[in-house]
């Protein structure tokens, strides 16, 4: 069993990236890691520009302006209609933009490897740029394994549960600007988890297998066939320990719990890392904020563990209940704490909290 730590550092040094480009026009790149840097051929604003409608002051002259209007060279401030009759007092450039305050020319705009969001289109519109160069998107599937699973299609039978694992991690894939190949189930069968990862590694650039990792399970079992290259096998995380990594047919597959809470939280720790550098997307510390505990909780004092929890923007209060079989508590959560070999939390204390981010 390796350390969290570790596992980040196996992921970062082992997991290859993906490299097929395309150009596509600037709106459609939303989701997309750019595959270029870029930069401003322009200063933004191009000219001072007034910020309020009001009266523009150049020498012992003033004109008129609205919002948004170019001014004249030289000059000196503006002052805002409603204030022109109680304005003791102008400061130089008062509601002025300068030339270049916005954007420099030259300035980078986006890096190769950022992830493209709404706003990241803004200063590449005011550019006139029309199209980028963006990473494909790469493609993912989903097993999930074991006997009493029912698809959603159909109709649940006694005994089944419906596979909501599938969905949920289908989801969060699509919410990180990744595109799901398939979504399979197998039996805890050997032979048939084999020919549907032989199949799906065939097309997919990741895939991600819930279930059967129990020490007798067929999963867990057949990781130790010759056909895996085993990166990882168990990790000092709590919910998701027997978590692995491998690598099957040159794809790399991250093997997660079939527990709910397991399976979700196993992903956002060690799946999202990884799906993060096959997309080419530059790795950065993920975000954290130390804030106060709200009420005192217990955990595992020996391992990392990622405690689900709601942060209010003052404190951070853990989940009433999270066990590793529990399957609502993440939709009632906007994050976890991640807790390092502590078994009591104290009401006060301050945690490590991750806010569950859209990539």
């Amino acid at each position: 069993m390796i350390s969290y730590k570790n596992a980040l550092e196996i992921i970062a040094n082992e997991i290859s990236t993906a490299s097929e480009t395309k150009n596509l026009p600037l709106l459609a790149c939303v989701k997309h890691i750019c595959a270029e840097d870029l930069y401003a051929s322009s200063d933004l604003p191009s000219a001072p520009i007034s910020l309020r409608d009001g009266i523009a002051l150049l020498g012992n002259k003033s004109y008129q302006v609205s919002t948004g209007d170019t001014l004249k060279e030289g000059t000196v401030a503006v002052i805002p209609l409603e204030e022109i009759n109680n304005s003791n007092h102008v400061t130089m450039k008062q509601n002025i933009k300068e030339v270049a305050e916005d954007i420099k020319k030259g300035e980078l705009l986006l890096k190769k490897g950022d992830y493209i969001t709404a706003y990241s289109i803004t200063s590449l519109a005011s550019q006139g740029i029309k199209s980028i160069k963006v990473f494909k998107r790469i493609k993912v599937s989903i097993l999930s394994i074991g006997d009493n699973l029912c698809p959603i299609q159909k109709d649940i039978k006694e005994g089944e549960v419906y596979n909501s694992n599938a969905l949920s991690l289908g989801a969060r894939i699509l919410e990180s600007g990744a595109n799901i190949h398939k979504v399979w189930q197998s039996k805890n069968d050997k032979n048939e988890i084999l020919e549907c990862l032989q199949e799906l590694s065939e097309k997919s650039d990741f895939i991600v297998t819930t279930g059967a990792m129990s020490m007798h399970d067929a999963m867990s079992k057949t990781l130790y066939s010759d056909e895996f290259k085993i990166l990882f096998h168990k990790v000092q995380i709590a919910p998701a320990s027997p978590t692995a990594l491998s690598i099957f047919n040159e794809t790399p597959i991250l093997h997660l719990p079939g527990l709910p809470l397991s399976s979700l939280l196993g992903f956002e720790l060690l799946g999202i890392p990884t799906l993060k550098i096959i997309k080419n997307e530059n790795i950065q510390n993920k975000k954290s904020i130390f804030v106060k505990n709200e009420e005192e909780f217990t955990c595992k004092d020996n391992c990392t563990s990622a405690i689900p929890g709601f942060f209010n923007g003052i404190t951070f209060k853990s989940a009433p209940s999270f066990k590793a079989g529990m399957l609502n508590v993440l939709a009632k959560c906007n994050g976890y704490a991640l807790i390092k070999n502590t078994n009591i939390i104290e009401k006060d204390a301050f945690v490590e909290f991750f806010a569950f981010l859209k990539n």
